[in-house]
C-alpha cells in the first residue's frame, strides 16, 4: 500500500506572490518501489529497451520522410517524436532509479524533501492534500558517477520526482498555461533539476530528476532533496501567475 509521507506544503515566493495572492500549495508523498525483486527489475529493463527501440525507429523514419532537422518537421510529427522520446526516458528512469530500491529509501527521501521545504522561508505545512496545486511524488533515487562533474569518479546523488496536478487546479488549463520547470533536458548536468517528461492533457504530469554532485566519491541524498526543494520553490515563484490562472474557480 502506498504510504503518504507528508502533508501539503504552501510555498510563497516573495518576488512572485503578492500579499493578496493565493499561496502555492504542494503535496509531497512517497511511492511504492517499482522493482522490489530481480524479476521486476528485469521487466523494467526490457520495457526500457523496447521504448528505446520504438523511439529510435520513429526518429529514423521521420528523418527519412522530413529531413534531418526536426525543427522543419510538421508540428504533429515533432509531437509524436517528443512523446516517444519522453516515453523512452521515463522507462529508462523507472528501471535505473528503481532497481534495488526499498520502501525505506523512498520514504527517507520524501521526508528529507519535506523537511527541506519546511526549513525554507515562506514555506509552511498544511494537512489537506486536496487543497494542493501540485502533488510531488518521490519515485526513485540513485548515486551515480560522471567525469564531467569535477574529475574522474565524481559522484552525484539523483532524486526522481513525478509531479502531477493537485485538487485546486484544472488539468487542461494547467497543460495550456505554459508553466515550465527547466529548459534543459538531459541526464548529465551539474547541480540542477531537469525535466524528462512534459505535462500534457493526455499525460498530466512532469517527471523531474534533481542532481547534486558531492565531493569526490561522496554524495548526499539529503543534499539532493534540498536541490529539489529549491527547484519546487523557484517553480512556484516563476510560474505564479500561470498557476493562479489554472486554478479551479472557488464556489
Amino acid at each position: 500500500m502506498k504510504r503518504v509521507i507528508l502533508a501539503t506544503m504552501l510555498a510563497c515566493g516573495a518576488a512572485g506572490w503578492g500579499e493578496s495572492a493565493e499561496p502555492f500549495a504542494v503535496h509531497v508523498k512517497s511511492s511504492t518501489p517499482k522493482a522490489p525483486t530481480k524479476e521486476a527489475a528485469e521487466e523494467l529493463r526490457q520495457r526500457s529497451e523496447a521504448a528505446r527501440t520504438a523511439y529510435a525507429d520513429l526518429e529514423e523514419a521521420l528523418k527519412k520522410q522530413h529531413g534531418k532537422d526536426p525543427e522543419k518537421w510538421p508540428a504533429d510529427e515533432r509531437g509524436k517524436c517528443q512523446a516517444a522520446h519522453d516515453a523512452f526516458l521515463e522507462a529508462q528512469t523507472d528501471w535505473f532509479y528503481s532497481s534495488g530500491l526499498k520502501q525505506k529509501d523512498i520514504d527517507d527521501s520524501a521526508r528529507e524533501l519535506a523537511q527541506a521545504l519546511t526549513d525554507k522561508k515562506l514555506v509552511r505545512v498544511a494537512a489537506v492534500a486536496e487543497d494542493a496545486d501540485l502533488v510531488v511524488e518521490v519515485v526513485g533515487r540513485a548515486k551515480v558517477t560522471h567525469e564531467g562533474w569535477g574529475g574522474q569518479g565524481t559522484a552525484a546523488a539523483q532524486l526522481v520526482l513525478r509531479v502531477g496536478p493537485g485538487g485546486r487546479v484544472d488539468v487542461p488549463a494547467l497543460a495550456q498555461s505554459g508553466t515550465v520547470w527547466n529548459a534543459k533536458r538531459g541526464f548529465w548536468m551539474r547541480t540542477n533539476t531537469d525535466t524528462i517528461h512534459e505535462f500534457t492533457v493526455e499525460a498530466p504530469y512532469w517527471v523531474l530528476i534533481s542532481t547534486k554532485p558531492g565531493m569526490g566519491w561522496m554524495a548526499s541524498y539529503k543534499g539532493v532533496a534540498g536541490q529539489a526543494a529549491e527547484a519546487i520553490g523557484r517553480f512556484g515563484v516563476e510560474n505564479s501567475d500561470k498557476l493562479a490562472a489554472a486554478r479551479r474557480a472557488t464556489p
